[in-house]
């Protein structure tokens, strides 16, 4: 599994590009009409919210 911050790093080499940073530090991606938000933080991310970021992002 990736933490927070690797997976907005492997978003953004798929193109996506930071739109927003929330106060409670969830970033929001998007790549054309496909918009995800990602926790930005230093530990792994859940099974679930990893599955789910993955196919809001249309990669999985």
């Amino acid at each position: 599994m990736l933490t927070g911050v690797e997976m907005i790093k492997m978003l953004k080499k798929k193109g996506f590009v930071v739109v927003k940073v929330s106060k409670g530090s969830h970033y929001r991606l998007a790549k054309g009409d496909i918009q995800v938000i990602v926790p930005h933080h230093h530990r792994e991310l859940g099974k679930g919210i990893y599955n789910r970021i993955l196919t809001d992002a249309r990669i999985k």
